[in-house]
């Protein structure tokens, strides 16, 4: 079940007026990353910033990420929101609409902290109506096509035909057969699958909004992206439409399907595997560049803070080049850790940060659930046949009267 936010409800919650103390303890929450919370080196990050800084005492709450937005929400209306937070980048936009969440720009550009120290889509996805909400904090791109090497050698394919709208159906067509699928589609109501459509229509040229927030899903180049993934289907396994992409992980991991769609997240499980992978940076029509959905989130400071200073404070260390890739579980948004952090964690460093140099956000609308359940729809739609045009127009008319 989605919980939608009510912004009047959250409005009415932040009355109270900031009180600043010498010394303060700051409430961070963050998604649960570890079945015990924050991992060690997050653990001896907090403990470090503390020891720079002995007037400010860090506690943090992590979360399972089910539950996660909901606590958020519960706490924000109740008046007991923490002061730092990191929020999912699809739920930026409706903390900031309802005002829960502080305006960083000034605070941003008096630090010297701009789009250029972080991936641009990843600041991008920060930005609500031309002002800051959120500092980008960790980042991955739906999606990077993962392949078994000798599912294609078998097949007589090479990785390269991949890259290419063209390439990836014939690729798919002849690794299909025998048990095994040519390309790990799927459809459940979900946000991957929201994320991995998305890629296909962005490197196709299309946009699920337009500039002027209108809905863009039925022009021409999200349409033929429609078209093409629906035709693409047909080699994909069975019951695509209730499959997850940890679905497909399974039938990749073991030797059934010749090319899965997952963030760079999948290497440390890939590497553990006996499977002689590979990638490319998703796929596009031939000549141009593929670009995939980011994924990730921001760090943002709320309205009832009593301790704004020394929350941001908080958030600069956490952001900064010497501690981003300490404290994330995907990739660091700051570029100079990412590289860093990518050369001693994954396979492919530079094929990774030219993916994530290219890659877009997702709507940044504060009814951004709502239009995701209308794509999710769409997405099932011509997933299970139906005419793309058709359908695109259909979801163009329930996003516009949302949106």
């Amino acid at each position: 079940m989605k919980h939608y936010i009510s912004y009047a409800a959250l409005g009415a919650a932040l009355m109270a007026q900031p009180v600043f103390a010498q010394d303060v303890t700051l409430q961070f929450w963050d998604n649960q990353q570890t079945e015990s919370g924050l991992s060690d080196v997050q653990k001896a990050a907090v403990d470090r910033f503390m020891a720079e800084n002995p007037d400010i005492a860090i506690e943090v709450t992590t979360i399972p990420y089910p539950e996660y937005q909901q606590r958020l929400l519960t706490a924000v209306q109740g008046g007991n929101a923490p002061d730092i937070a990191t929020l999912d980048q699809i739920w930026l936009g409706a903390f900031a609409e309802a005002k829960a969440v502080v305006d960083l720009s000034e605070r941003a550009a008096e630090a010297g902290l701009t789009r250029d120290h972080f991936f641009g889509g990843a600041w991008d996805s920060a930005v609500y109506e031309d002002a800051l909400y959120g500092m980008p904090f960790n980042v991955d791109v739906w999606q990077f096509s993962f392949f078994n090497q000798d599912l294609l050698d078998a097949a007589g394919v090479s990785s390269a035909d991949l890259s290419t709208f063209v390439g990836l159906r014939a690729a798919a067509e002849k690794m299909t057969g025998d048990g095994k699928f040519g390309v790990g589609l799927f459809g459940h109501a979900g946000e991957d699958t929201v994320a991995v459509m998305n890629s296909f229509i962005f490197s196709n040229g299309g946009e699920v909004l337009a500039s002027d927030g209108s809905c863009a899903l039925n022009q021409p180049e999200a349409v033929e992206a429609l078209a093409y993934v629906q035709d693409l289907a047909q080699f994909a396994p069975n019951g695509i439409l209730s499959a997850s992409s940890g679905d497909m992980r399974e039938l990749f991991l073991n030797g059934s399907l010749a090319i899965e769609f997952w963030p760079a997240l999948e290497q440390p499980t890939l590497k553990s595997s006996e499977i002689n992978w590979g990638f490319v940076n998703g796929t596009a029509p031939e000549g141009k560049t593929p670009v995939g959905t980011f994924g990730g989130w921001n760090l943002a400071m709320f309205e009832s803070s009593e301790h704004k200073d020394a929350a941001w404070r908080f958030m600069q260390f956490l952001v900064s080049e010497e501690v981003n890739g300490d404290v994330v579980d995907l990739i660091p948004a700051n570029t100079n850790a990412a590289e860093t952090f990518l050369a001693a964690n994954r396979e492919g460093p530079d094929q990774i940060m030219a993916h994530l140099n290219n890659a877009k956000p997702r709507p940044l609308s504060a009814r951004y659930l709502e239009i995701a359940d209308v794509q999710m729809r769409l997405y099932q739609d011509v997933l299970s046949g139906t005419n793309a045009q058709e359908a695109a127009d259909t979801a163009c008319g329930e996003i516009d009267a949302i949106n």
